[in-house]
């Protein structure tokens, strides 16, 4: 049965789009490509409505400053080092081109500011090259203060991938870093090629990483993205490969000590069939951090987990997007409601969503968009 959405207000939101599928490190199936950033509205009875395009190549994660006057789009490619290009946000929600940013890495996949909004850490994918750049009041990038590969196997015991096709059949060659989180006096980055995160002391006065230890995780599990939680020393990792959430408990106790700062408590599988062919993409918390949602790329499907009171999990539900290869997706600022981008079927479909129970329900609402790979509230 399908359901109608009933929003506090009309909200309007940002769509990444591949618009260059021959450089990316992966290889989507989407029939079209889109052009770039794509501005919408959705309605208060879950209407979606493109307002704008905004042209630029294979825009895969896009990143608001807190101010809300700034989005940062960050340029997807292995056939050159990689971009973030900065927009002004006007008045009304348009994007201006202001500046951008060469990263040192390719296939640039996340950005990553710092408590104090004076630096940022930029992710590249392809060759886990990690930079740290300067960020202006107004969050302008400015120079390179820092950048290194991240890699702790030996010379002679991992190498490059060196084109698309050898990466998609040696995804754990390599260092493969995919984001960062800041925690206290630290930073996480979750790294799929090592089957690791790696954890940084930040020295916020040279605006630096320092290498602090290194936290291994399952061989073959492949960690790519992660979730804090906002009042429990807990977070959350998604294993790309083994198709599992790694609930980790934080411990800042004794910040002096070189130690492991994050241990794995529990580990729950996002998928009913884990023989299958899938891997999970987009982890996120609600903003009432009572539920955490993953997407399943190759299963198609949304899973659903409530969070218990010590930060474990419990899966209450497995949910299909009804599109091909979901890779990202959005609640909405009410929490009414989640839009699924799904890459390879070339849609976005919607979902009401029960603020108390957590779960969702498909509205039978599809919205055509080429390629989609992002979605963004501001």
């Amino acid at each position: 049965m399908n359901a109608s959405i009933s929003l506090d207000q009309e909200y309007t939101f940002y769509i990444g789009t591949y618009s260059d599928i021959d450089v990316l490190a992966h290889q989507p199936y989407a029939p079209t490509q889109g052009a770039g950033i794509h501005t919408a509205t959705i309605s208060k009875d879950g209407q979606i409505s493109e307002v704008a395009a905004t042209n630029v190549l294979n825009p895969a994660v896009l990143t608001p400053h807190s101010s809300g006057k700034m989005l940062y789009a960050i340029v997807e490619t292995i056939k050159s080092t990689g971009m973030v290009v900065q927009y002004k946000i006007d008045d009304a929600m348009g994007l201006e081109e202001q500046k951008t940013y060469c990263a040192s890495g390719k296939s640039t996949c996340y950005l990553a500011l710092s408590p104090q909004k004076d630096a940022a850490i930029v992710i590249n994918y392809w060759d886990a090259i990690i930079d740290v750049c300067d960020v202006d009041s107004d969050g302008n990038l400015g120079q390179t203060v820092q950048s290194f590969k991240q890699v702790h196997r030996k010379p002679g015991e991992w190498r490059q991938v060196e084109y698309r096709e050898d990466h998609w059949t040696n995804r754990q060659v390599g260092p493969h870093a995919h984001c960062a989180h800041f925690w206290h006096d630290w930073v996480f980055i979750p790294d799929l090629g090592e089957n690791a995160v790696f954890q940084y002391r930040w020295n916020a006065d040279q605006k630096q990483l320092v290498p602090d230890t290194i936290i291994p995780f399952e061989a073959g599990s492949g960690p790519r993205h992660m979730a804090m939680h906002p009042t429990l020393d807990i977070c959350y990792i998604s294993n790309e490969l083994f198709n599992t959430v790694c609930v980790a408990k934080l411990d800042a106790s004794n910040p002096s000590e070189t130690k492991e700062r994050m241990s794995p408590i529990q580990y729950v599988s996002t998928l009913e069939n884990r023989d299958q062919v899938s891997y999970v993409s987009e982890i996120k918390l609600s903003s009432d951090a009572k539920f955490l949602y993953v997407s399943n790329r190759g299963d198609n499907s949304i899973a659903i987990f409530k969070v218990l009171d010590d930060g474990q999990l419990e899966r209450i539900d497995i949910v299909p997007t009804g599109g091909k290869f979901p890779r990202h997706f959005a609640l909405t600022p009410c929490g009414k409601a989640m839009l699924v981008a799904n890459q390879d079927s070339s849609n976005i479909t919607t979902f009401a969503r029960d603020v108390k129970t957590g779960l969702i329900t498909p509205t039978g609402d599809t919205y055509d968009q080429a390629a989609p790979n992002y979605i963004r509230f501001v």
